[in-house]
């Protein structure tokens, strides 16, 4: 057979064997539930919250308002939750009950009846007070709501005291007109926003994390299939019909089309529970289905770019884990030998995780260098490429570096894997390995 027939053949078998795998079938299966199940927590915890209300109690000291606070408490809170009575079928998140007994609403809160009391008063200098009686923490989430609504009312009353009428406040609290621009004024576009900013470096996390995982699962599955037919002598057989080379490239791209099966099932069933969340909402909670989009920043380019990355990336420390793989006889030496190529991507991924989240400048010319370096480069690189400062120049850059490094590692770990799949009982030496590394093709 020629040599692409037997590249292909031995990455058809390798394909076929770990896809029939119980490990492969039960994982993705276990994968794609749990990121179901990741995209509908917004829906669920929506749910939690309209399946409950929190009982507040408000107690007004006689004359202290003209009117009833209990109302106007109630909007706010709720507005500031989120929640609303005004959809059919769903609860508010808090029930605000006026009072007109202090005492006995202290007592029913202590017996669990509310969760927590008002008092509201009328001080000398005219001021409204507010004091919390509760059981939880000043910093629970009920005091610190209910702080933000008095505030709110108190305001109200001061401007009532002043005689401001109703239309004037809103003037009253316009925000200033203020604007944001790059330090750089050479440097065009607008200025990203708090949550434009926190959403890219959210976007360059989760993709890195997807990067790395797919390399040390993977390329840990490519050790240990080396291992495995090398324990069992099956070895010496293929070796009779194909070269270590193509033995090697074929194993690697054989693990790699079950990899991307995997990924491929694990993005059809987000972008399908995402599709869903809408309906699934509308269904169970009442709400009208919104409108379904990919979150901002993940443009087609950017997956694009992931696939790139996450291929090349796998390929190159793959080939790397295949040959450490064929230096040991026992499955309990695999963790060893793959040790390096798992500190060298764990470094990358941290310097990208930091890089993303803001812990190092993103913008640093070490990073900027770093992120060319073929080993780092997968991971790195998207970071960038989100935060938006990776120029399309330096990314086709990379991604040279990456194929031309991916072509020189498959070589040197060819030849490590033609000596190393023959040794049982013994592993080579250092000095061994690197004569491999330097004899001629």
């Amino acid at each position: 057979m020629s040599n692409l027939a037997n590249v292909v053949t031995i990455a058809r078998r390798e394909f076929t064997v770990r896809l029939r795998t119980r490990t492969f079938l039960i994982g993705t299966i276990a994968l794609v539930i749990g990121v179901a199940a990741i995209a509908f927590v917004p829906v669920i915890v929506r749910y939690a919250d309209q399946s409950s209300s929190q009982r507040v109690a408000v107690w007004t000291e006689p004359g202290a308002l003209t009117s009833d606070p209990a109302a106007t408490i109630s909007v706010l809170l709720n507005a500031a939750t989120g929640a609303s009575a005004s959809i059919t079928g769903s609860k508010p998140g808090f029930v605000v009950t006026p009072v007109p007994d202090l005492a006995a609403a202290r007592e029913a809160a202590g017996r669990g009846e509310v969760s927590a009391v008002l008092g509201i008063r009328r001080a000398a200098d005219g001021a409204l007070t507010f004091t919390l009686y509760t059981s939880d923490p000043s910093t629970s989430r009920v005091s610190q709501l209910l702080a933000q609504v008095s505030t709110t009312v108190a305001i109200g009353d001061r401007l009532d005291r002043l005689g401001i009428a109703p239309a004037e406040r809103a003037t009253l609290f316009a925000p200033a007109a203020y604007a944001v621009e790059w330090l750089d004024p050479a440097r065009a576009g607008p200025v990203r926003g708090s949550v434009e900013e926190g959403t890219s470096y959210l976007l360059g996390f989760g993709m890195t994390i997807l990067i790395f995982m797919m390399i040390v699962l993977y390329g840990n599955w490519v050790a240990m299939s080396v291992v495995e037919e090398k324990s069992s002598r099956v070895m010496e057989v293929i070796l009779n019909a194909a070269t270590p080379f193509q033995l090697l490239t074929g194993k690697v791209l054989g693990v790699g089309g079950v990899a991307l099966v995997q990924y491929a099932a694990i993005l059809a069933a987000g972008i399908a529970a995402m599709t869903a969340q809408g309906p699934v909402a509308s269904l169970i909670l009442g709400e009208q289905a919104g409108n379904v989009s990919l979150p901002a920043g993940l443009t087609i380019g950017v997956l694009g770019i992931l696939v790139v990355y996450g291929i090349l990336g796998f390929l190159l420390y793959a080939v790397l884990y295949a040959a450490a793989g064929s230096l040991v006889s026992r499955q309990e030496d695999v963790s060893a030998a793959v040790m390096p190529m798992a500190l060298v991507s764990t470094a990358g991924y941290l310097i990208a995780i930091y890089a993303a989240t803001g812990l190092f400048d993103i913008r640093s010319g070490w990073v900027t260098v770093l992120s060319q370096v073929p080993f780092v480069s997968p991971f790195l690189m998207l970071s960038r490429v989100t935060a938006g400062e990776a120029a399309p120049l330096e990314v086709v850059l990379s991604i040279v570096i990456l194929v031309v490094s991916i072509f020189v590692c498959l070589r040197i770990a060819a030849r490590i894997y033609a000596a190393g799949v023959l040794l049982y009982g013994q592993r080579p030496s250092i000095r061994a390995v690197w004569r491999l590394i330097r004899e001629p093709g």
